[in-house]
């Protein structure tokens, strides 16, 4: 070729520069496929929340996590995106007894104090790897809200020396679409 420069006038030059190439395209495709195959694990947390009605504005749901990874994770929080849904910690209920109608109190019929439903919840739930796992908690809901479904947040980290955290969003319907 006429009019070109060679820049790289050694063949042995030449050959160490091609070798060096192939070196740095072989460790980019290991770091590929490393990087694939840990976002895989990451992504294969896979979360739903069921949902029973313990009362006008109470909801008893269960958290179910399938880990389907190869790294064991651990829940942390529940966060709902709209700030008129509350959680509330399952273990902190008292039984209800039956209610007494000729009572002037017209809060005798609630499970739970309001006081007890926060904005984001601890909720510790370790999952192993290949394992499926439940965790009950409370939602509440004003019965003046007109919202038919709101996401909950559920952030979990990896166990494992570096720790990273995720978040889960789980749509959650709370009232019917008629």
């Amino acid at each position: 070729m006429r009019g070109m420069i060679d820049w790289v006038g050694v063949d042995s030059m030449r050959n160490t520069l091609s070798a060096l190439a192939v070196v740095v395209s072989v460790l980019s495709l290991v770091i590929s496929y490393r990087t694939a195959k840990r976002v895989r694990a990451e992504r294969a947390v896979v979360a739903w929340i069921t949902l029973a009605r313990s009362d006008m504005e109470w909801w008893l749901a269960t958290l179910s996590i399938k880990n389907n990874s190869d790294l064991n994770i651990e829940v942390e929080s529940l966060h709902p995106e709209h700030l008129e849904i509350r959680v509330g910690d399952f273990t902190k209920t008292k039984p209800v007894q039956a209610p007494d109608f000729n009572s002037g109190d017209p809060e005798h019929h609630l499970k739970m104090p309001f006081k007890l439903a926060v904005l984001k919840m601890p909720f510790k739930l370790a999952v192993a790897a290949g394992e499926t796992r439940e965790g009950k908690f409370l939602l509440y809901q004003p019965a003046h809200s007109r919202l038919k479904k709101t996401n909950v947040n559920v952030w979990y980290k990896t166990l494992e020396a570096k720790q990273r955290r995720f978040c889960l969003r789980i749509e959650v319907q709370t009232r019917s679409e008629l």
